[in-house]
């Protein structure tokens, strides 16, 4: 079995990701700023963790060393995200590429061509690095994880309500239905260089998603409509954000959320 790289194996989507591959009997290394506690919630049994930082590089060549496919879930928060997707990518493909791995995944955006949001501009750069590199590469663009979803909601909880953002629709995406994808990807499915785009199963509405969300939590904030703003809030209103024709059999978000319950 090919031994597998997680980079930002301790973020939502890279825990899955370690999760579903160790599952597979991969051995699997994580590559991450942090190293969790073997009791911490990002810890992975079976899998080994490596301090490394993207930026400096530091612990790049021990965490590529022996590695044949990497798959790369690294995330970066406001101007960070820049330097993480520009410099971080950069030192990650070259060293990887130096270090004889051949194949690469990276975890991607639906909707981020030809956005003028900076976030999906920086998420672009990162996907043209893994193009122009020497690394056999496959790119997985998702739509938004149920979990986002639930954190846009939840940001009205200070004034005691639930965003909703107005003419938006989502098509919420499983986080471990996208791990399924990307580890598929990492064992040769998909063509080189290829975009491949995944959604989940129902597009809906942001107001009747946060409706959901209020019956399975049962909840008494009201949903406060809110026009989102700026070039994200074009780009899901113009539903540059969905995938429909692309949506996978997995967990609906009513789904998702009864779990959790």
């Amino acid at each position: 079995m090919p031994r597998v790289l997680v980079v930002g194996g301790t973020g939502l989507a890279g825990r899955a990701v370690t999760e579903e591959a160790v599952e597979r009997g991969h051995e699997v290394v994580v590559a991450a700023r942090r190293v969790p506690d073997d009791d911490a919630e990002a810890y992975v049994p079976g899998a080994a963790y490596v301090t490394t930082d993207l930026v400096t590089g530091a612990g790049l060549e021990e965490a590529v060393d022996g590695v044949d496919v990497l798959i790369d879930t690294s995330n970066g928060l406001g101007k960070q995200a820049a330097n993480v997707f520009a410099t971080g990518t950069q030192n990650l493909v070259h060293t990887a590429a130096r270090f004889g791995v051949h194949r690469a995944v990276l975890l991607s955006i639906v909707g981020i061509e030809g956005s003028s949001y900076g976030y999906y501009r920086a998420k672009a750069a990162q996907e043209r690095a893994y193009l122009d590199s020497a690394l056999d590469t496959r790119i997985v663009r998702a739509t938004q994880f149920h979990d986002f979803v639930t954190a846009i909601f939840d940001r009205g909880r200070p004034v005691g309500a639930l965003l909703s953002p107005t003419g938006t629709r989502f098509q919420p995406i499983a986080v471990a239905d996208v791990a399924r994808v990307l580890v598929d990807a990492a064992e040769g499915a998909g063509e080189r260089d290829g975009v491949l785009h995944i959604g989940g199963p129902r597009v809906e509405s942001a107001r009747a998603l946060a409706e959901q969300w209020k019956r399975a939590s049962g909840s008494r904030r009201y949903i406060l409509p809110i026009r989102l703003g700026g070039p994200l809030g074009s780009t899901w209103r113009a539903g540059r954000n969905l995938a429909p024709e692309h949506a996978v059999d997995g967990a609906p978000y009513a789904t998702w959320l009864d779990s959790r319950a």
